[in-house]
């Protein structure tokens, strides 16, 4: 908008400088046109007017005679021409009018030339033309300021705006206190957002009681099941069909309950309700995590290897960087390989956790595609990951599944 209006502005400026200097030369043109018109007159009724103007040869006129060929010739003009002025010893430029008459008195033709000059309005068009640059400057340079404190003013509402919006958690329940103006269309705007985030306040905290109380309700019966079915178990002990049936159903509630424990786990996650947090030592939070599955790998035959010395810091929940990291090494466990291996290589501001395997894993984040036990393992890890802003990349290089956990 200020460039569109800086060029409307110059070309007005342009446009009013040459209607002003063409009203300078109509008044210059009028002014000689009159003298033309006096001088003839005077010359049809003065006798010996034009002689005495031939004589004297006055100072803004110059008069001669010519033959009637040549005065059919002349066409009345105007225009600029350089004249020598004796008291200046130089020339200067001067506005001319040039014609020709027939002159009834002595029955002769003359060439007149009438002249004016025209320092005057050089000086004119110079001051013109500072006059015009220096109010389009300053109306610039206004335009500029006004429009910028208009803008921060009426914006200022709207950042503030955005600020509250920035800020606010579902999980607070707290509606923003937004600003009000006596702009309609604003105060639409925040009432629109207000009823936006009571409707999103009021799903979130019905879709958290749903799923907490699912999960807990599920974990009675799945717990009662299992119980039971532990009772059948050593009951049917002799018969080993009938065990191995009831078993495997074991199993797969076993599995069920711990899927419930990891959805639910997920979905606090991702609904922000780890608010705690602290520096933590990640060297020291995987070193314990390592220790406690150091059975299962043993039992799998499954060496663990360590290299660096760094020990990057991160302001992270203690119990989801415990979950994070178990997760990423109970998935290089079950991804590994027959006397396989575990890389933990520890840097300034990365730590890559990585174990042998056969081939690439695809949709390693995605739910129900990388982890055999539950299914959401990886996809907990990319839910805290992201919570805290951390880059986890995974690659398949040298026969090893790579896990890097990048902190920004």
């Amino acid at each position: 908008m200020a460039l569109c209006f800086t060029v409307i502005l110059l070309l007005w400026a342009i446009l009013y400088f040459f209607l002003q200097m063409r009203e300078v030369y109509d008044s210059i043109d009028n002014g000689l046109t009159n003298l033309k018109q006096e001088f003839i007159l005077k010359s049809n009724r003065i006798p010996n007017f034009v002689e005495s103007m031939e004589q004297f040869a006055l100072l803004n006129i110059i008069v001669k005679e010519i033959s009637q060929a040549e005065a059919e010739t002349v066409t009345e003009h105007f225009s600029i021409a350089k004249v020598y002025f004796e008291a200046e010893s130089e020339e200067e430029e001067v506005r001319m009018l040039t014609s020709a008459f027939y002159c009834t008195l002595n029955g002769k033709y003359y060439l007149i030339q009438f002249f004016t000059s025209t320092v005057g309005s050089d000086d004119l068009r110079g001051n013109l033309l500072s006059l015009l640059l220096g109010l389009w400057i300053v109306l610039i340079l206004t335009l500029m300021i006004v429009s910028r404190v208009v803008i921060v003013r009426v914006n200022k509402p709207f950042i503030k705006v955005l600020d509250d919006l920035q800020k606010f958690r579902l999980d607070n329940s707290k509606i923003p206190d937004f600003p009000k103006t006596k702009i309609v269309e604003f105060t639409k705007f925040t009432e629109t957002i207000k009823a936006l985030l009571i409707k999103n306040i009021n799903i979130f905290n019905e879709q958290k009681h749903f799923i907490e109380n699912a999960a807990h309700e599920l974990q009675t019966p799945l717990a009662i099941v299992i119980a039971k079915l532990e009772i059948m178990l050593e009951k049917y002990q002799s018969d080993e069909e009938r065990a191995k049936e009831i078993a495997a159903l074991i199993n797969t509630i076993n599995r069920m309950k711990r899927l419930n424990s990891s959805l639910l786990l997920s979905s606090k996650i991702r609904n922000n309700q780890f608010l705690d947090a602290s520096t933590v030592n990640l060297r020291n939070v995987l070193e314990i995590v390592l220790a406690d599955f150091e059975d299962i790998a043993a039992h799998k035959q499954i060496a663990v290897e360590t290299t660096g010395n760094a020990a990057p810091l991160l302001h992270i929940n203690d119990s989801l960087v415990h979950v994070l990291f178990a997760n990423l090494v109970k998935n290089a466990i079950a991804h590994n390989i027959p006397n396989g291996k575990i890389v933990v290589s520890y840097h300034a501001h990365a730590i890559t956790i990585s174990n042998s395997g056969n081939a690439p894993l695809t949709d390693v984040f995605s739910r129900y595609k990388s982890d055999k036990s539950s299914g959401v393992g990886l996809s907990i890890v990319k839910s805290i990951a992201d919570l805290y802003n951390v880059n986890i990349i995974y690659r398949f290089e040298n026969g090893l599944h790579v896990f890097e956990i990048k902190l920004n």
